[in-house]
């Protein structure tokens, strides 16, 4: 296996397990450690991961914050999610759709509907093309690596719209509130919940167990949120709680 092949081998199982040891790499590829240790110099020398004190590895805080990173952890629950978000919807909705990794999830299932999406994400901008759904991308200052418009722009246009419905995800969840690792999206979101008639939260099992700095809502603040069994939680935890599951399909 030439070495470019094995290293990308090697980033998406360390982007898979967030954590992983050197010894899983080696039954991973076969090679002699010596090998893998190159491999391993060579995404770190790329700021691609970080290398930890007792032979573990684990991404950047960059990589693991990107969108192309994201868009592949906890995939099968983010099509549940989105799939029973879209059947809340109805014809001729006005709606926000936040920039990240599950909402993009959420357009395949705005085919067909009569709805204008406003979205400041654009990574979503080819699917919506795709599925040639009527958008408005709200124009500011781009960030490349989480793929969004940020700045007094956005909030400004914003600030000039009343949504049907808000539907967002977070990068946490707690008592303590929901939150995103990102300051702008946090602003964003705060100020988008403040315009939506309905607001939808749209989060896998692994933010409720997880931890992010910028809080831009309660989990009152929200009429449904959305998520699947694995998150172990029902209506006694949150009384806005809605389980997504294959049945829905």
């Amino acid at each position: 296996m030439i070495p470019y092949v094995r290293q990308s081998q090697i980033y998406s199982y360390i982007k898979m397990k967030q954590i992983a040891y050197i010894d899983e790499l080696l039954d991973l590829t076969k090679v002699s450690l010596p090998t893998v240790r190159r491999d391993l110099k060579k995404l770190e020398e790329e700021g691609k991961i970080i290398l930890l004190n007792g032979g573990g590895v684990r991404l950047t805080e960059e990589a693991e914050h990107s969108v192309v990173t994201r868009l592949e952890v906890q995939a099968d629950e983010k099509y549940l999610i989105c799939n029973k978000a879209a059947s809340l919807l109805e014809n001729n909705e006005f709606i926000y759709v936040g920039p990240g990794t599950t909402e993009n999830y959420l357009i395949g299932f705005l085919a067909g509907k009569n709805i204008t999406v406003v979205t400041n994400g654009i990574y979503h901008v080819p699917k919506l093309l795709q599925y040639k759904i009527k958008t408005i991308v709200i124009g500011g200052q781009l960030d490349h690596n989480y793929g969004i418009t940020c700045g007094p722009e956005v909030l400004e246009e914003i600030e000039r719209m009343n949504f049907s419905t808000a539907l967002i995800g977070a990068s946490a969840v707690s008592q303590a509130g929901v939150s995103s690792f990102d300051r702008d999206v946090s602003i964003i979101n705060r100020k988008v919940l403040g315009r939506s008639k309905k607001r939808i939260l749209m989060v896998d099992s692994t933010k409720f167990s997880a931890f992010s700095h910028h809080v831009f809502a309660h989990i009152e603040d929200f009429d449904h949120i959305i998520t699947t069994e694995k998150a172990g939680l029902d209506s006694n935890d949150m009384p806005n709680i809605v389980i997504a599951d294959a049945a829905d399909l």
